[in-house]
């Protein structure tokens, strides 16, 4: 069993994910997480600029992102074995002192230990590849044991039901989001966005004030579920989302 994080996640062409980016001790199962939202973080990145509409500095927000995620569930999954790690030496103790076993058998589980959905769902990313809108930006998650959902830029996503059968989390994919309770103007700009794939999609007005949205605002989703920008009315001008398309994915 291993614990380390790579010096660094990119060098020139060569990029490192999952297991050859880090290790992660097994105690609370979070290798094989890290190791997916490291490749889901990439990959769009990666198709942008081999598709022509990212641009190569795009890259270098892969490891701005995924480098302290990595670090933050290293250091969870250490505290994870060293709890482990100490029920087994009480229990050798009491056998070697020749004491019976207890009748309430002492588990090396914890409310964190398997409560890790703060690092898995609630990660939030601060890079060149997420716009702030003024509000403070936010800092990676810490303990990783609670989940908040917010559409904080930076913050993945939450899941709404934007009709009875259809989640927010269905409407990502290949391309980028943009969320939003006023589609009109937004699907104007979306018009004249080539050469970024973007699709607009409404919000109920139930949903905005979850997502911090007054009636006109808007979200852009990254095609990781990330939230790139946010707006709090309509756009100010004729090209708000390129100028944000271009920013997010380093045109």
């Amino acid at each position: 069993m291993n614990a380390f994080i790579a010096e660094r996640f990119r060098h020139g062409r060569i990029l490192l994910a999952g297991d050859a980016a880090h290790a992660i001790p097994v105690f609370g199962g979070m290798g094989m997480n890290t190791g997916l939202a490291d490749v889901h973080n990439l990959c769009w990145k990666l198709a942008g600029v081999l598709r022509g509409w990212a641009g190569p500095g795009v890259l270098d927000t892969y490891e701005v992102e995924r480098l302290p995620v990595a670090r933050l569930t290293l250091r969870q999954a250490v505290d994870n074995t060293q709890l482990a790690m100490q029920v087994q030496s009480r229990r050798r103790e009491q056998i070697q002192a020749g004491e019976a076993a207890p009748s309430q058998v002492e588990l090396p589980w914890s409310e964190r230990y398997f409560a890790q959905l703060g690092l898995v769902l609630g990660v939030a990313y601060r890079s060149a590849a997420v716009l702030p809108d003024g509000n403070p930006r936010p800092e990676p998650s810490e303990a990783g044991t609670d989940y908040l959902p917010t559409a904080e830029p930076g913050h993945r996503m939450p899941h709404l039901w934007l009709t009875r059968d259809r989640s927010t989390l269905d409407a990502f994919g290949e391309w980028f989001t943009v969320l939003t309770g006023d589609p009109t103007p937004w699907e104007r700009q979306a018009a004249a966005a080539a050469p970024w794939p973007l699709r607009v999609e409404a919000l109920s007005d139930e949903h905005l004030d979850l997502c911090g949205l007054p009636p006109r605002g808007a979200l852009l989703i990254r095609p990781d579920g990330h939230v790139g920008a946010r707006w709090h009315d309509r756009p100010p001008h004729d090209s708000t989302l390129r100028d944000a398309l271009a920013a997010v994915s380093g045109h």
